[in-house]
């Protein structure tokens, strides 16, 4: 295995186009898929405060596939390894990006010292994270949509999260092997890679021991998704989407190109240099499927190029892509930017297939995207507990319709207990499980204050 790189100076860090940790050696493409090919220690950070303060963060590079199978292409995960961390299990973790922007890349925004564009979903997601961590649980965070940031394109996100995580498990710094148990999951964005990988795991990756998937606000089907999302508040994803897609056929781009508008040519390169909440604020109610973007627009879906595409980016579908590992998955009734029924659709249709899954159904009224995600943080880690510990599991279709996901007992237990320890941990707890010894100094720590002060 190559040697582990250590983190230059933080005044040095370059982009990842102009950071050469992302330029594989020489002969990289005979490589199996999954194999490490760099490696480098990094310092993590949250926030405008510090480091996370993690015991070991690493970064690798590693070898993997692109649209298609059989094209070679590398991409890079993130590892976090907590204190006291459990050194015989692994979660994988797909934040969401939702944008083409090579500084959006988690493995270069995660890093101390990047010019990192403030995009505070980010920001949000390394908080929940910081939940998962506090638990003991090493994590790797694939940049699932690659080098090429090829947002949208499910396929190429399974397999590139499937590898991440086989050269994680490959990385002997960490101790793991090849049958260290593994459970995967994402929202939103995050929830594309996924799905598609438990959705791939039995034929592309069946030598992982993958316990579970867990995905939440999950854009099951992206025609369904674009149409949704054109010309609403969040028409900055839509935007983003296409362009995704764009980059990563070369039969779309080319039937795109020479039609795009002057706003759209723009609109194309803005996102491929920006990140989601500059896209955000930039495009919110354009329509990308109209005349104003592409001349045609109107009918893009109806192009046959484009409908044998989106045919392919649709989930349960296809029985050969059937999950054979517990899949939990989580949506608002009311969400308001990934349509609720197309993820109902596929748990439907997964089941059918001989899938095992739990779709949980959020109905409150007042459950949107981003709070329906929030709410759930603690359904996430009881999955995650429950999976590695081979606890039972629906059979077949198991449908939860739920009001509050925070009324039951077990979630009371740990809903706002959890959101205190994050608070904690961003003023500097180190972060993994608290031994015995740490509550006990805590403890003789605060009685003595007391004393002092009586």
């Amino acid at each position: 295995m190559p040697p582990v790189e250590q983190d230059p100076d933080i005044a040095s860090i370059l982009s990842p186009e102009n950071d050469p940790f992302y330029k594989p050696p020489a002969g990289w493409e005979n490589k199996e898929p999954g194999t490490v090919l760099r490696s480098r220690r990094i310092t993590p950070t949250l926030l405008a405060f510090d480091k996370i303060n993690v015991e070991h963060a690493y970064q690798l590079l590693y070898r993997t596939t692109g649209t298609y199978e059989s094209d070679a292409a590398v991409t890079a995960t993130t590892i976090l390894v907590p204190y006291n961390a459990k050194k015989n299990k692994l979660v994988a973790h797909l934040t969401y990006v939702d944008a083409d922007g090579s500084k959006c890349a988690l493995s270069y925004g995660i890093r101390k010292g990047s010019d990192f564009p403030g995009d505070v979903s980010m920001d949000y997601q390394l908080l929940l994270l910081e939940q998962i961590l506090e638990s003991g649980y090493i994590m790797t965070l694939p940049d699932y949509q690659g080098l090429d940031r090829s947002f949208g394109v499910g396929p190429l996100s399974g397999r590139q999260t499937l590898d991440g995580i086989k050269a994680t498990l490959s990385f002997e710094r960490l101790g793991l092997n090849q049958d260290t148990p593994v459970v995967t999951s994402g929202y939103s964005g995050g929830a594309i890679a996924s799905s598609w990988s438990a959705a791939l795991h039995p034929t592309y990756a069946s030598s992982i021991n993958a316990k579970g998937f867990a995905m939440g606000g999950t854009p099951a089907n992206l025609t369904g998704t674009l149409i949704k999302l054109d010309g609403g508040p969040f028409a900055a994803f839509a935007i983003a989407g296409v362009v995704g897609l764009m980059y990563s056929y070369d039969d779309l781009l080319n039937w795109v190109s020479p039609r795009l508008t002057a706003k759209g040519s723009h609109a194309v390169e803005f996102a491929r240099s920006t990140c989601v909440g500059e896209t955000f604020v930039r495009y919110p109610f354009s329509r990308v499927l109209s005349e104003d973007f592409i001349r045609g627009g109107t009918h893009l879906l109806q192009v046959p190029v484009v409908e044998n595409i989106l045919s392919t980016l649709t989930l349960g579908v296809n029985k050969s892509l059937t999950p054979t590992a517990p899949v939990f998955m989580y949506h608002g009734r009311n969400d308001e930017v990934i349509p609720y029924h197309d993820a109902l659709t596929t748990a439907r249709l997964w089941a059918e297939h001989g899938a095992n899954v739990l779709f949980h159904t959020d109905a409150f009224p007042t459950l949107g995207h981003a709070t329906t995600e929030l709410v759930n943080l603690p359904n996430l880690l009881f999955f995650i507990e429950d999976r590695f510990a081979d606890k039972p599991f629906a059979e077949g279709l198991q449908h939860e319709v739920v009001w509050n996901p925070l009324e039951g007992d077990r979630a009371k237990q740990q809903g706002l207990g959890s959101i205190v320890e994050i608070i904690k941990n961003i003023l500097g707890d180190k972060i993994g499980p608290k031994t015995a010894r740490t509550m006990a100094a805590r403890l003789r720590n605060r009685t003595e204050s007391q004393a002092s002060q009586a």
